[in-house]
């Protein structure tokens, strides 16, 4: 899932930005509160409204920048029926603009499932095999999103790969459907959040109709089946009878898809930080918020025991009395309205929370100084907590990844359709989270797909595979893709559950223990022992 305005490498939780974004937009508008409150929340005002301008910059000169020598063509025009199936042609890269990247355009069918199609372009991305010793074959990566573009995650291989990995495989990446180098989205750019006092209904079934009128003809096309078949297509241009694949977030449905589509063309299989189709729908969007609560009990219990050293919130009384105290002083004494400082306060704490040898340390300075009445900086607090997430780093911002994201999400069924949903998730939120009452917000985001114009897609059963080398790696405290997600992901595929007891989403870019199995399993075929467990590395210890 993914916070949709930042494609970091993950599907992340999809509520939290535009009900927080929203939040913080609000905030702008009132200035009557204590001023500690002001002080933190008209910060992170400042900063959000900073992001939204840096991220579309970035994004169109990165796009202009990496295409400026191979462009991506845009749809087929329709052509006449025939009964003659097209051969897919081989790819044929050049050297990218930027980097020592090889880039290509390969053609695939729009609908890949019919013989006689209409043909689109998707973008990829190749890192060679770099020596010593033979090159095994290819290994595509995906970051996730859905939407995620894949183009900077091969670049970037050598921060999560191995060495001896990028000396024996090419890493391939397959920019999606939807995105800025393979057939974009017309519909809409940007964050796409309600302007402050939008309807989120109306705003996103007018969304939706913009969509119809400008790309009605892809959006049957947006799901995670046909995604996978376009790996599909891309391994055969590629002229590979097998690839490996690792998958990170939303990544590992994709593989997981493609695995139960095409058993016999997988080589290796690694999907970090799962998804859990079963758990599709309100449960997409209540499992993260349980995953908080417990990460939270785990910090006040630390912090109480003396496990966690130091912790400037321990005074030696209930902490959990203490945090509960604080929470309602905060809340109570904000004069933007109860709901408004809820949802700040539980968003705020929600986002250090996930860090434990990192964050929690900071999370506890940070209590304490409210407890004294100070004002701590939570936008710099939150920075701290995630300094050493490298997972952050490896994707940044596509223009259309957001809409992208939606329509994917809405064609896939990870968010309901059904109105009624809206009312389940606000309700049931208290109920699982009671310390993040205030993340009932993200319950708007059931309206994301009410209304929209494609229906769902049948879900592509997983199935176990006999035999398969599947490894499903997963993090502790990862409250973007909860850790029972991987656990699930592991048992629907019949396949090796790698835990890295840590916090943060995606493990790989954590964990040099995580790292060098994944390098073992690729390149030797050697499968973690049954319940192995990696501890946070210290040159990232989230």
């Amino acid at each position: 899932m993914s916070r949709i305005p930042q494609v970091r490498a993950g599907r992340s939780r999809p509520g939290r930005v535009l009900a927080g974004a929203l939040a913080i937009a609000l905030a702008a508008s009132s200035l009557t509160a204590l001023t500690w409150l002001t002080s933190i929340d008209s910060a992170s005002a400042a900063t959000k409204r900073t992001t939204v301008k840096t991220v579309k910059k970035t994004a169109k000169k990165t796009a202009k920048k990496v295409t400026r020598k191979i462009t991506p063509a845009p749809v087929v025009a329709p052509v006449a029926p025939t009964t003659t199936i097209v051969p897919l042609a081989p790819a044929v890269f050049a050297t990218c603009v930027d980097s020592a990247l090889e880039c290509a355009n390969v053609s695939v069918p729009l609908d890949p499932k019919s013989a006689v199609s209409d043909r689109v372009t998707m973008f990829v991305s190749r890192r060679r095999a770099t020596g010593p010793g033979p090159r095994i074959g290819v290994l595509f990566v995906n970051p996730g999103g859905p939407g995620g573009p894949t183009y900077d995650l091969v670049r970037a291989a050598a921060q999560y790969l191995t060495p001896d990995v990028l000396a024996r495989f090419d890493i391939i990446g397959v920019d999606p459907r939807g995105t800025t180098r393979s057939i974009p989205l017309r519909c809409g750019t940007g964050l796409l959040v309600p302007e402050i006092g939008r309807d989120f209904a109306a705003y996103y079934d007018e969304f939706g109709q913009t969509c119809l009128r400008t790309d009605g003809d892809r959006l049957q096309y947006l799901d995670t089946e046909t995604a996978a078949r376009d790996l599909d297509s891309v391994r055969a241009a590629l002229g590979e009878t097998q690839i490996s694949f690792l998958g990170m977030s939303y990544g590992t449905y994709l593989g997981a898809v493609y695995q139960s589509l095409f058993p016999s063309r997988v080589r290796s299989m690694i999907l970090d930080s799962a998804v859990d189709p079963s758990r599709f729908g309100v449960n997409q969007l209540l499992d993260p918020i349980a995953a908080t609560e417990s990460a939270l009990a785990g910090f006040l219990a630390d912090c109480s025991s003396g496990a966690l050293t130091p912790c400037a919130f321990n005074d030696g009384t209930d902490l959990v009395a203490k945090y509960d105290s604080l929470r309602e002083r905060y809340i109570a004494a904000s004069r933007r309205g109860r709901d408004f400082a809820e949802e700040f306060f539980d968003s705020t704490i929600s986002d250090l929370v996930g860090y434990p040898r990192n964050g929690w340390p900071v999370l506890g300075r940070a209590l304490q100084e409210i407890a004294s009445g100070l004002s701590p900086n939570f936008n710099q607090t939150a920075a701290d907590s995630r300094s050493n997430d490298a997972t952050e780093r490896l994707v940044p911002l596509d223009q259309f990844s957001a809409a992208t994201n939606f329509a994917i999400n809405c064609r896939d069924g990870l968010l309901p359709r059904d109105p009624a949903a809206y009312q389940a998730v606000y309700s049931q939120t208290p109920a699982v989270g009671p310390h993040f009452s205030g993340l009932r917000g993200e319950a708007r985001l059931t309206y994301t797909c009410i209304n929209w114009p494609s229906p769902v897609a049948p879900q592509v059963p997983l199935v176990p595979q006999a035999g398969a080398a599947t490894l499903v790696i997963g993090n502790t405290f990862d409250l973007t893709t909860p850790y029972r997600w991987s656990q699930a992901m592991a048992q629907s595929l019949g396949a090796t559950l790698l835990t890295r007891n840590g916090g943060g989403h995606v493990a790989i870019t954590k964990s040099a223990c995580v790292r060098e199995a994944v390098a073992r399993f690729l390149i030797d075929a050697i499968t973690p022992a049954p319940g192995t467990v990696c501890s946070p590395s210290l040159a990232n210890p989230s």
